[in-house]
């Protein structure tokens, strides 16, 4: 069964709670990514910003100028990496998320995006539908 670590990138775009909204809204579109994982000074994943948190500049453009930690989502579905594939599945269907922090020993080592899910199952043996 392939596992979240074989399926996950472990080439990380993260950024700060107190960089500001700015910064992560350059990050987001110089990178081409939808979110980004938001560690503290240890490593330790504290949340996720995302495009749709971005947003909020529509309303109110003093945002820009905002903390990232204001703005993130602190309650972040996770996977660990020796979870499997159906497991990483399910957590993007049931919960509607783009992309799964993947920790190790509670620490953040990759992340694993809905088309990495799509991408392992098209390419296993694994069946499309979970019982």
């Amino acid at each position: 069964m392939i596992t979240a670590e074989a399926m996950m990138s472990a080439d990380l775009i993260t950024i700060r709670p107190d960089d500001t909204i700015e910064k992560a809204i350059e990050m987001i579109l110089a990178e081409q990514i939808s979110g980004l994982p938001v560690i503290d000074d240890k490593g330790r994943l504290v949340g996720v910003i995302t495009e749709f948190a971005l947003l909020a500049i529509v309303y109110d453009h003093q945002v820009k100028n905002q903390t990232v930690s204001e703005h993130m989502t602190r309650d972040v579905i996770t996977i660990d990496g020796n979870e499997t594939i159906d497991r990483a599945a399910d957590l993007c269907i049931v919960h509607r998320v783009r992309r799964l922090p993947v920790l190790k020993n509670g620490r953040l080592v990759g992340l694993i995006a809905r088309r990495d899910v799509l991408r392992a199952l098209h390419g296993s043996q694994a069946p499309l539908c979970m019982t």
